[in-house]
């Protein structure tokens, strides 16, 4: 028990500290009586520097010595940055001191705040931002992540959301801390990919961003990129970020965020707190439909999901691998989902870039439709969002999705397609072909679930026969040669047939998709969509 001595008042009350270094959160000796919750904490005293600050009634309180004399004069307040006052002071509000903005260079520039985002000692970028969350970035610049250095110089490294956030754990020692330049924006992620490297070698990371929808996507793809067996989860409750914690539990709490966090959900093992995030949005907002590519038609009976497989289907020549190019480039356009391709049919792998090219573009792939401009902009996209996997011997599955592995990784793939089933290597002497199928699927299954990613399997059906009148029938996935798993284990089913008349005489561009599998009522539903197929562009309409 010792005596202390609130400063304002000058009045002297005993307070019993646990003699723990640093801080720790004890009664507050001149409000709790007043209260309706008299046990409640809110006096943080620092057994170090004998003082206290009382979170409720705001009392400052020192160590009272018999023979000292304390002077009572306020102290004045002092602005020691060269930022204007009223930025001070808005960080201030937000507990981060005077000596964390020195520390962390923020500048000033009408009426932004500025955070400089340096690797080594070079500015790299510059974030801007007014106190009514307008954000600016320079453009042309590359994006990294904010306080970059601390990830090459530490063992472990916290990630947050925002770089007020990052400035919070600073504020309390955690000079560890990144934090992402744009946001929850999973659809750009440079600044990951150019260090993905650098978290090959760290033992632990923490995930501290938002408590929200689109702070549970920023996460869920930092866990798949990063690695689940290395990351854990910092929760931050009822409170939306770490800025927010900070605010509202003060030093002492935030201080044990670390010491609290969670692993992520493991394969096999799982808890109803591990997915906790997502439960609350499915409460909220109830079963969502996956993603559309923008034809009414084909939107109305399928949206499209990571975490799945797609098998698609159809008679030689009718357009199977257009069809899917058409999907990916549509994903790509319309929600940035890159797409990785083993595609053994469309080599030289310039043919197929040419594809994708006119379906990018919209234009014909030839000098008579060239302009320059276009060409290096579809040229960016193109290398941006689109890989190859070409095993010069070792054309199995397995080597397919080491592959694949490689590029969630370093590139953030959504997609992988592989075109077509055929043109693998299948070693199945020691089993039946029923039984090997099975476990084939069973393998991009697992995969598209553990790397969250669409893959599309494109796969040929037995000989069609023809009918009297000279048209084939279109297949489903019981055609497929070699299993019925083919539609028992896919999550999306599809043909794609290309129309005929009664003579037997192909219609132009008239095109059937036939939607025969939809695993989940709320991605969509069995039908056909009519379109039609642009010769020109292979797009589809």
């Amino acid at each position: 028990m010792i005596e202390v001595k609130e400063i304002k008042s000058g009045g002297v009350f005993k307070i019993d500290p646990g003699g723990t270094r640093g801080e720790e959160r004890l009664v507050c000796p001149v409000c709790s009586h007043n209260r309706r919750k008299q046990n409640a904490k809110d006096l943080s005293w620092n057994n170090e520097k004998d003082t206290g600050y009382c979170h409720h009634c705001e009392g400052s309180f020192v160590k009272h010595e018999e023979k000292m004399k304390i002077d009572t004069t306020p102290i004045k307040w002092k602005n020691e940055t060269r930022l204007s006052d009223n930025w001070v002071k808005f960080f201030e509000g937000r507990r981060i001191s005077q000596s964390t903005l020195g520390k962390m260079r923020l500048a000033e520039k009408g009426e932004y705040i500025q955070f400089p985002f340096i690797d080594g000692d070079e500015v790299i970028n510059i974030k801007s931002r007014t106190k009514d969350k307008r954000f600016l970035l320079e453009s042309g610049k590359p994006l990294i992540f904010y306080n970059l250095n601390a990830l090459r110089e530490n063992n472990e490294v916290i990630i947050t959301e925002g770089e007020i956030d990052a400035l919070s754990f600073i504020e309390h020692g955690f000079e560890n801390v990144v934090s992402v330049p744009n946001g929850a924006n999973t659809g750009k992620m440079d600044y990951l990919d150019s260090c993905i490297d650098e978290f090959d070698r760290l033992e632990k990371v923490y995930l501290a961003v938002d408590n929200d929808t689109k702070g549970t996507e920023l996460k869920n793809e930092l866990l798949r990129r990063i690695g689940f067996e290395k990351c854990l989860i910092v929760d931050f409750g009822a409170c939306k970020d770490a800025n927010e914690y900070l605010v509202e539990h003060g030093g002492v709490e935030f201080s044990k965020l670390l010491e609290k966090a969670r692993e992520p959900i493991i394969e096999g093992v799982s808890y109803a707190e591990d997915f906790y995030d997502e439960v609350k949005v499915l409460m909220e907002k109830g079963l969502q439909p996956g993603k559309t590519v923008g034809l009414p038609t084909l939107d109305n009976l399928i949206t499209w999901e990571t975490g799945r497989l797609a098998v698609v289907t159809g008679i030689p020549s009718h357009g199977k691998s257009e069809f899917v190019d058409f999907v990916t480039v549509k994903l790509n356009q319309l929600h940035s989902w890159k797409s990785a391709y083993f595609t053994p049919e469309n080599y030289p792998l310039q043919y197929h870039y040419s594809k994708l090219y006119s379906k990018i573009t919209g234009k014909q792939f030839n000098m008579e439709h060239f302009e320059a401009v276009e060409f290096s902009s579809a040229f960016e996209i193109i290398n941006k969002n689109y890989f190859w996997i070409q095993p010069k011997e070792d054309i199995t599955i397995d080597a397919i999705i080491e592959r694949a592995k490689f590029l969630v990784k370093t590139k953030g793939i959504k997609v992988l397609v592989i075109d077509p089933f055929n043109k693998l290597e299948h070693n199945h002497k020691r089993e039946s072909e029923t039984n090997y199928i099975s476990k084939f699927l069973d393998k991009l299954t697992n995969f598209s679930k553990l790397y969250d990613v669409l893959v599309i399997l494109v796969a040929h059906p037995t000989k069609m026969p023809k009918q009297q009148d000279g048209t084939y029938t279109p297949p489903n996935l019981y055609d497929i040669s070699g299993s019925s798993n083919f539609y028992n284990k896919c999550d999306y089913g599809l043909t794609v047939y290309r129309k005929y008349d009664f003579e037997g005489q192909r219609l132009g561009n008239e095109s059937q998709i036939f939607v025969l599998k939809v695993k989940f009522k709320h991605l969509g539903s069995t039908g056909v969509a009519e379109l039609r197929y642009d010769y020109k562009t292979g797009n589809y309409e």
